[in-house]
Parts: structure tokens; sequence; C-alpha cells
């Protein structure tokens, strides 16, 4: 029946304003728990990823509201986690589970299979981790885009989903403090914010959106599946 709804609402042009709203409303919830338990989710998480001998680094909006903000962004629904893809060891879905982390599911490259990012709930907020690896001078990640015309689970069992690359420069981790907890971050933390978001990262954007400004996030050709555990 639900797949039936779907392809009558995707067909009347409906489909992709209700999932927005459903998105704004799923957006707001998570802010709010956010602001509650963020903090202790970090901690659990960054203890747990210690313990396995893995530098957790912060990225994405993370590291932009440690940077800017000295704290949260007051509407980011999830922390972003970067871990490099060569340290993490075979058992980190049995340890992410004994720190109390569920995992909700993985994207991976359709091509080779590798994993690219995972998500992980704790106290019903999200903890996203994405998987970096070296490219010449730079590191990368993969985001996962929305397909271009399909809902979701029609894109994932036919042609996938686009992905961009995001790639910062090469650097070292140092802890820092951040709200009260020591917290891997990039040495070279101003120009992984420059790549990502551009010169301009020091202006608060609530809509911000890559392709409006100058980044080093680029369009690839490789098509990403997700997959729920």
């Amino acid at each position: 029946m639900r797949d039936l709804i779907v392809r009558i609402l995707v067909r009347s042009g409906l489909y992709k304003p209700i999932v927005e709203l459903i998105g704004r409303i799923e957006f707001e919830v998570q802010a709010r728990r956010m602001k509650r338990d963020g903090l202790q989710m970090l901690s659990a998480a960054d203890k747990a990823f210690t313990r396995m001998g893995v530098r957790a680094f912060l990225t994405y909006g993370a590291l932009l509201g440690a940077y800017r903000e000295h704290g949260f962004i007051s509407y980011d629904p999830d922390i972003d986690l970067g871990v490099l893809a060569s340290e993490i060891p075979a058992n980190m879905h049995e340890q992410m589970r004994k720190a109390g982390f569920r995992l909700l599911r993985q994207n991976y490259i359709g091509t080779t299979g590798q994993v690219c990012e995972e998500t992980y709930e704790y106290r019903k907020i999200h903890l996203d981790v994405f998987f970096y690896f070296p490219e010449g001078e730079d590191l990368y990640s993969v985001i996962q885009r929305r397909h271009e015309t399909k809902e979701w689970k029609e894109a994932n069992t036919t042609d996938g989903f686009p992905c961009d690359r995001s790639y910062v420069p090469s650097c070292g981790f140092e802890r820092r403090d951040f709200l009260g907890l020591d917290v891997y971050m990039p040495d070279d933390t101003d120009g992984w914010l420059r790549a990502i978001y551009s010169d301009s990262y020091m202006t608060p954007v609530k809509n911000w959106n890559a392709k409006d400004y100058k980044t080093r996030i680029v369009h690839t050709s490789e098509r990403s599946y997700r997959r729920c555990c």
C-alpha cells in the first residue's frame, strides 16, 4: 500500500513537497533533542572511538559550530564526525553498540561497495560518521544527495543516489576544548571550513547550499546506495 501511495504522489507532483514538509518537522524535533542531549552523545562517541584507537574528529556542521559559535549551531539536528577510513577497526559496530549507539544505516558506493558514511542513533538523536579517504595532498568524504526524480526506496533499488566529494587539505588532528570536552579537530580548521563552506563561512546562513558558494565540494559520477541496519 505504501509503495502505491508513493507512486501516486510522485506522478502527481506532491511527493517532493510532502517529503520536504515532513523533513522540516523532523529537523525541528531533532534540533531540540540536540540541545538537550547532544553534548552527552558527543562525549559517549569520543570515548567509544578512543577505546578503539580511532581519532574521531569534528567535521561539517559540528566543526563549523565549534569554530564559529564556540558550541553547537542552534539549528543543527545532528552531530557530524569524521574518521580516517584506514583507522576503522573490524569490530567498530560492536564497540559502538556497547557504547549505546544503534547503527541505523550505511551509505556505500555502488561500484566498489565501499562504505562512505554511517548514521547511528543515541537517545533518539543522530550521529553521522563520515569516512575520509586520501587523494594526493587532500582528504575527501562522500556526500549522498537526493535522487534527481525518484523517492528513496525506488532509487535505492534502481540507479542509486547522486554523490558529491568534499575535499579538504590533509592535516593532523589535535584535541581542543569544546564546551568542556576535549575532542579532536583538524589542525587546519580554517582551511577545512573554507574548503567546505567557502571563504564566507563566518557569516551564518541557515539555508546554506553548496551550489551557491565557491567550495571544494564537487559532483562526481559515483552513485551510492543505502543499507538499513
